[in-house]
């Protein structure tokens, strides 16, 4: 007998790999006779080593006297008789003339037996398109007629239609082995001449094994796909209320992967390859998993199914498998790569997830990981490490617990102290050091503030308050007081809260509100939010920032505050959730106003100091609520010009957000939008203000205040307040569509204070974070260094004290002692190389440039209102 051949597959089942090798012996002069070999392993991936091992192993002779024989396909099907997935071989027996061909199914025990299970004759040779499903049966196709046979059938038979290209042969739930494939149509068939399978000239057609009907498959896939599409996948199919729902997807001649649902096409990803052959499905631990796409001559390619975008592509690719290899409970891609080596198939492989599971036979090891004790090792210390991770977040987790009663504690007796306050009553607090509180002043301010300073009660402050009122806007309550003159000129950071009273609830609680500083000028608008410069560029004066009207990136000045300045009346406004509010019949609060005395204030009270003092009391019920005393009248008439239209529009623009856009044409002139806001938009002009118009259309929850300002004829500034951006989306598509076609529109930030103090706080700890990683790397170099210079310099006697008598053994600790002097020594004045320390310098300039600049926003926003 002379050399032997061999072919060999392999398939994926149950976490496993199954490798069968065929053994084909030759035929040499004088043999009449020869046996093959059918040798088959289970294989399982071990993660410690990243290879796939040998768990058992079998093997069949198979006497086939002169006849050749080769793996048709091998697979995995549902064994009718045990209803078990089972993995299933097909073989093909011919003589050498090729005149008849025997086809036989084997199927693999757990037991690593071999169970002939059918065998069947044909007078044609199948080619690489045969499927093996349920039963097991086994499905091909032969000169546009798909053929079935399984051993409870007991013989070969035919579908009834003729489809001259199949596309799938697979399983859909409640429906068993479906056929799904194209085919031409004729007019006459239809009868209807403008239907879609008659205008494209092929149909798309199913049919079912069980039932043997055949079905329109266009609720998979258009007609007008039929006849380009080359594979398919079923994602989903269920039928609801006698209609099948389904998703799938399709691969094109074009190199195109289609999405479908319902049959109609969703989204489409071009492929990186031509010729796609097959599509399967791999559920991944990111996102909703992924499609695999085989190709001719070796290619793969995969594509995400959330965003719909190829993840990865492979070339040269022997053999692709799916299943859960790894036993992490989701799938992974075994790559097979063709390889030289013809003795072992698995020399080049990857198993991989495309997420966070990734092995490779490529990846080298620079020891024997297989070593026992070097498992076990490892595996000590592994447990040492989750140990000492577990003990140190339970620490973290009792530090939290600690600070959190400290903060309900401390926050308990501020409230306490704040009613006190309100009360004139004395309240005892526990000092800082006591809870453990470290003071975020500086020590001579806290000092300061302790003396009693703060002022307890409303009688030692000037008349600041002129007006309390409130209003009710759609799902909030809004509060505001009136500022005299006076309390413009005297204070600053003024804000309100609202206290709830002691009959209401065990402790007094603080509501949680949002508070404003709104302006009281020509437009109610232009205080609304501070607004605030970028920072000038070196060498320029703030007099030419304002001259060039301050427009520099997004940020700008909306106008000067001369306005202001001549009448410097303010309201305070705080803006509350009205919601869980309701659950009270009657509510009765104290309306509490925090300032900070700045340096225009002419009385006795010192520059800086922080004040709390209550102005008013408010209440609410449910009756008033319901017969809407507390809603805003300007709503109901626009024209209206007293102090409570005043009221309404600041309540108006407490509850909502403002946007700016500046709009530039470069061709055309812009026109008066105001004709537009009054025409087609139906806005109404304010009473109190004629410059702004309000658009009420749909409610308290849909109220817009705009204002148009022109700068040119060909540029101009559009404000808009409102609090329902999908309101203003439509404003603004509207608006897009009377303008010229060359116009630009910029949205304009407007810096407000909350944003920027947000910014700082961001800045501020990336400022710190570096400080830190810079110095930690800095301390880090300088020990590495240190180190290996003293490990360079052999200064440590050579001798051992074991060896020398008692004198020689005091000398020799003597000069050891020496040694670590001067070695703590050298330490302590390590020298950092110029070169690192300079681009530490320039990294954490950069970062301080940036807080710097925020902070310089900041201050600004705080001041516009008082600049001389």
């Amino acid at each position: 007998m002379s050399s032997d051949s061999y072919q060999e597959k392999i398939i994926a089942f149950n976490g496993e790999v199954l490798y069968f090798r065929l053994t084909i012996a030759r035929l040499t002069d004088g043999e009449t006779d020869r046996t093959s070999e059918l040798l088959f392993r289970r294989m399982a991936f071990k993660e410690i080593t990243g290879r796939f091992e040998t768990k058992s192993e079998g093997k069949a002779s198979i006497n086939r006297g002169t006849s050749n024989m080769e793996i048709m396909c091998c697979s995995s099907a549902t064994d009718a008789r045990t209803g078990m997935l089972v993995p299933c071989i097909l073989l093909k027996q011919y003589k050498k003339k090729r005149s008849s061909f025997r086809y036989a199914l084997l199927i693999v025990h757990s037991s690593n037996n071999l169970e002939p299970h059918m065998e069947f004759k044909l007078q044609y040779e199948l080619k690489d398109n045969v499927t093996l499903l349920k039963g097991p049966t086994v499905l091909w196709s032969n000169e546009e007629t798909v053929y079935f046979t399984s051993l409870k059938i007991g013989k070969v038979l035919s579908v009834p239609i003729q489809l001259p290209s199949v596309q799938l042969i697979g399983e859909l739930q409640g429906k068993g082995i479906v056929i799904l494939g194209a085919r031409k149509c004729m007019a006459e068939e239809h009868g209807d001449a403008q239907s879609d399978q008659v205008v494209w000239g092929n149909e798309f057609v199913g049919y079912c094994l069980e039932t043997e009907k055949t079905f329109n498959a266009a609720q998979f896939l258009p007609h007008a796909y039929s006849s380009v599409v080359t594979c398919m996948f079923i994602d989903t199919a269920e039928e609801l209320d006698n209609q099948l729902k389904s998703t799938m997807v399709a691969a094109t001649t074009k190199n195109q992967l289609i999405w479908f649902e319902g049959g109609i096409p969703k989204d489409v990803c071009q492929l990186p390859f031509e010729g796609p052959q097959k599509i399967e499905k791999a559920t991944t631990g990111r996102e909703d998993g992924l499609f695999i796409v085989t190709f001719d001559c070796g290619y793969v390619c995969s594509v995400w199914k959330e965003g719909w975008k190829v993840a990865s592509s492979w070339q040269g690719i022997q053999s692709l498998h799916i299943d859960d290899f790894v036993h992490c409970g989701t799938d992974q891609i075994l790559l097979l790569f063709e390889t030289s080596n013809t003795e072992d198939i698995f020399k080049n492989y990857t198993v991989t997830d495309l997420f966070e599971i990734t092995y490779s036979s490529n990846v080298e090891k620079c020891e024997d990981v297989n070593d026992d004790s070097a498992v076990q090792d490892n595996r000590l210390l592994t447990v040492q490490a989750l140990e000492a991770r577990l003990q140190s977040g339970l620490a973290s987790l009792q530090e939290l617990q600690q600070q959190l009663e400290v903060k309900d504690r401390v926050l308990s007796q501020s409230s306490m102290a704040l009613t006190s306050l309100i009360q004139g009553k004395e309240c005892a607090l526990s000092k800082a050091e006591e809870e453990g509180l470290v003071s975020l002043w500086e020590e001579e301010t806290c000092a300061e503030i302790s003396n009693g300073e703060v002022l307890s009660v409303a009688k030692d402050l000037p008349e600041f308050v002129e007006k309390v009122w409130q209003r009710v806007v759609d799902d909030s309550w809004v509060v505001g007081v009136k500022l005299t003159e006076s309390a413009c000129l005297s204070l600053d950071d003024v804000s309100l809260s609202l206290l709830m009273d002691q009959d209401i609830c065990t402790a007094p609680a603080v509501i949680q509100s949002q508070s404003n500083v709104l302006q009281f000028s020509k437009s109610p608008f232009s205080g609304s939010f501070p607004q605030c410069q970028t920072e000038p560029l070196a060498k320029k004066t703030r007099l030419a920032s304002e001259k060039s009207g301050g427009d520099s990136g997004t940020s700008y000045i909306e106008e000067s505050f001369s306005e202001f300045h001549r009448s410097r009346t303010q309201t305070v406004t705080t803006v509350t959730d009205l919601s869980p509010l309701l659950a009270f019949s009657n509510l009765n609060c104290s309306v509490m106003l925090h300032a900070t005395i700045n340096t225009f204030h002419k009385g006795s009270l010192r520059a800086g100091l922080p004040v709390v003092f209550q102005c008013s009391r408010v209440s609410l019920n449910l009756e008033d609520i319901s017969l809407g005393k507390y809603y805003p009248k300007l709503l109901n008439n626009s024209k209206l010009a007293t102090e409570d239209a005043s009221e309404d529009v600041f309540a108006l623009i407490a509850v909502s957000r403002k946007w700016s856009f500046q709009i530039h044409s470069h061709n055309h002139t812009l026109g008066d939008l105001n004709e537009w806001l009054l025409g087609q938009m139906q806005c109404q002009r304010v009473g109190v203000n004629p410059d702004y118009l309000l658009l009420n259309n749909q409610g308290a929850s849909g109220v817009i205040l705009f204002n148009w300002k022109i700068k040119s004829a060909f540029e101009g500034t559009l404000h808009i307040q409102c609090s329902n951006q999908a309101i203003l989306l439509k404003c603004l598509h509207s608006l897009s569509g009377i303008l010229p076609p060359s116009c630009e529109i910029k949205y304009l930030k407007l810096g407000r204070k909350k944003d920027l103090a947000d910014s700082l706080a961001s800045a501020l700890e990336k400022e710190l974070l570096m400080l830190r990683d810079s110095i930690s790397s800095l301390v880090n170099k300088t020990d590495t260094d240190f180190t290996m210079r003293v490990r360079t310099e052999n200064l440590r006697p050579t001798s051992t004290a074991s060896s020398l008598d008692a004198k020689a053994q005091l000398q020799h600790y003597r000069e050891e002692f020496a040694l670590d002097q001067e070695l703590s020594s050298l330490g302590m004045s390590s020298e950092v190389d110029g070169g690192v320390c300079k681009q530490v310098i320039k990294n954490l300039s950069a970062v301080q440039i940036d807080v710097d600049r925020v902070a310089w926003e900041l201050c600004k926003s705080y001041s516009l209102f008082m600049d001389p």
